[in-house]
């Protein structure tokens, strides 16, 4: 699947980015922006901050993610997953 760059703001003043994979990018961008419950516990899991509230804004980089860069999400058959290393 096609790997896409996401930035995701959140209150508290922080940020970070996320690789995801996703075989519709708009389809992935629409599922991350109405599930943000599911989206911030993830975060929250990631950079092990439990001070997020709720998250602000969601923007995908232009092009596709690096191969290099490590994948962070999947989103598979409407589902966000966690993607394990």
């Amino acid at each position: 699947m096609p790997k896409l760059k996401v930035k995701c703001s959140w209150r508290e003043y922080h940020s970070g980015e996320l690789i995801v994979e996703a075989q519709d990018k708009e389809k992935a961008v629409e599922l991350l922006k109405s599930d943000q419950n599911r989206l911030l516990e993830l975060l929250i899991d990631k950079y092990a901050n439990e001070t997020f509230e709720g998250l602000s804004d969601i923007e995908v980089f232009p092009g596709a993610g690096d191969a290099r860069e490590e994948l962070d999400l999947i989103i598979n058959n409407g589902e966000i997953e966690v993607c394990e290393s």
